[in-house]
């Protein structure tokens, strides 16, 4: 039976779902890739772009690893399909080797059935002679057998002997008795053998229809069994002959996609490179601008809010917990999914995730880890209501944090902010399945664990 493999409707539903995955990177990417490298005050930074980028990337190399797999499915397949085809043409070519020499193996009965009719016809017309023969012998044979009768009686034999007029004329009639007897006598012998020529040529007669009844069905029988294997053999090879152009149809859609996807894997990785370029060469920048901060200056300083009175998340002790770096959590939640690959719960693929995740009640006040200037509020793709503040060089590298699926911002670009001042409310907007904080932390423009800072 010829089947079609199942790698062909995975391909097409890969093909559906990197389409689906294309539009949502694609409105994502577009707000930060289309506009060029533009300086961090603007509403969209080259950091964010950057993470976003990322996200692109990982999600083009995990379409060309299944492109990959799909392709090779579908060289599998065309590669067996194909191989079916050369054992099913092999089979044909047999089975029409087979036909024709039942077809010549008919006609070779035809022939000995045509020699059989002969000789039947033959033995018909020997039987008829034999019966014509038969039936006057078996006249002549009764008419000497009433002759001989009428003449051997004793009284016909005194007659004779009375009525011979010499020795002479007795001899001959004598004679003339024992000639009729040895004729009645041979006529009966060839009567005999008659009988039994016909008795052997009737034996013969149905000897010969039986045979010829008998090829005639066999030579029947098997053209219609090899003439039934030709066809069959003949739709097989040509439903794989079908198969196999479908099959180098998928091969070629699945390298189309391939193709495609390699190409924009290429070019995301080329823009990546170039964005990451930018972002180091504005880190140097900033660390030659800025020198690096000191901690304990700034708590001292009080640019580092450390009262529970002016950071409303401590419930308890005269101190807002701090992370050697100067961050504090930005709200009152535990931090759930973090930093790292893993299954998207909404695109269902495996990808980076760019940040860690706190899980809050919609509404929940969110708080600026460390002081800064926020380059980056509104709207941002996936990231749904996004702030991002630039918090310049602390101990040597440029960083910054981010806040996602905001369901309110209270902070605007350009602004200062301190550590610990309101800048919005927990929310589930962008790409979001409920209400929680997205926390990213920007090392120098890369994303890096938000954990290694935040307490």
């Amino acid at each position: 039976m010829v089947t079609s493999p199942a790698f062909a409707r995975p391909a097409e539903q890969g093909r559906r779902r990197r389409r689906s995955l294309t539009a949502l990177v694609a409105a994502a990417v577009t707000g930060g890739l289309l506009c060029g490298l533009v300086p961090p005050a603007m509403a969209d930074p080259l950091s964010d772009r950057h993470d976003q980028i990322k996200e692109s990337i990982a999600a083009a190399r995990q379409d060309v690893d299944e492109g990959t797999s799909t392709l090779q499915s579908a060289n599998d397949a065309l590669a067996a399909s194909q191989q079916q085809l050369d054992d099913a043409r092999a089979t044909l070519t047999r089975t029409q080797a087979d036909l024709q020499a039942a077809r010549d193996n008919d006609a070779a009965i035809a022939a000995r059935l045509a020699q059989a009719q002969a000789e039947l016809d033959r033995a018909r017309a020997a039987v008829a002679a034999a019966q014509a023969d038969v039936a006057a012998q078996r006249a002549l044979t009764a008419q000497a057998a009433r002759e001989a009768y009428q003449g051997r009686g004793e009284v016909s034999n005194v007659v004779g002997l009375l009525e011979s007029k010499s020795l002479g004329d007795l001899q001959q009639r004598l004679q003339w008795d024992t000639t009729i007897f040895e004729s009645t006598t041979a006529k009966l012998n060839k009567l005999q053998a008659l009988e039994a020529q016909l008795a052997a040529a009737e034996q013969a007669q149905a000897a010969i229809e039986a045979q010829i009844a008998a090829d005639k069905a066999a030579s029947a029988q098997n053209v219609a069994k090899i003439a039934k294997l030709e066809a069959s053999a003949t739709q097989q090879a040509s439903d794989l002959s079908a198969l196999v152009a479908r099959n180098a149809e998928y091969q070629a859609q699945a390298q189309q996609a391939l193709d495609e996807d390699t190409a924009r894997y290429n070019g995301l990785m080329a823009e990546e490179q170039s964005i990451q370029a930018e972002l180091t060469r504005r880190a140097a920048a900033d660390l030659a601008r800025g020198g690096g901060r000191d901690i304990g200056a700034l708590v001292a300083a009080g640019t580092v809010w450390t009262d529970r009175a002016t950071y409303p998340l401590v419930a308890n002790g005269p101190q807002v917990a701090l992370s050697p770096q100067g961050f504090i959590r930005p709200v009152d939640a535990k931090p759930g999914s973090p930093f790292g690959r893993r299954f998207h719960p909404i695109l269902k693929i495996w990808r980076m995730h760019n940040g860690t995740d706190f899980g809050a009640t919609c509404g929940m006040p969110l708080y600026a880890a460390q002081s800064g200037t926020v380059v980056t509020a509104g709207r941002q793709g996936g990231f749904g209501n996004y702030v991002v503040v630039d918090h310049g060089v602390i101990g040597g590298a440029s960083l910054m944090t981010g806040y996602a699926h905001q369901s309110k911002i209270a902070v605007s670009v350009g602004q200062h902010v301190n550590a610990g001042q309101l800048i919005g409310y927990v929310g589930t907007t962008g790409l979001s399945t409920g209400c929680h904080l997205h926390l990213q932390v920007y090392k120098n423009g890369t994303p890096v664990d938000p954990l290694t800072y935040i307490p």
